[in-house]
């Protein structure tokens, strides 16, 4: 498995689990069973490259350290939520 698509696998597993809705990142870290001591292997390979492709978008981006941090799926995180859906129920 190439580099590529180990990033899009992430990507597409971190669209999966925040669907619909708003959740922190302690939750995410927890529903990818990543170790709560992973927050920077979260952010490198999760967070920043779903952000990069405009899948994931904070809910507080002027404040990025906000103890209350969220994320949430971007219209185009949303449009792939539903496709990556729909293939998972067939």
């Amino acid at each position: 498995m190439n580099t590529k698509t180990k990033v899009d696998d992430r990507v597409n597993r971190l669209v999966l689990i925040i669907g619909t809705d708003v959740l922190p990142r302690r939750e995410l870290i927890a529903a990818l069973e990543l170790r709560q001591s992973a927050r920077r292997n979260f952010r490198d390979n999760y967070l920043k490259p779903a952000t990069a492709k405009g899948l994931v978008k904070m809910q507080f981006p002027e404040v990025p350290s906000r103890p209350e941090q969220a994320y949430k799926l971007t219209a185009k995180g949303l449009e792939l939520f539903s496709k990556l859906k729909e293939v998972a129920e067939e």
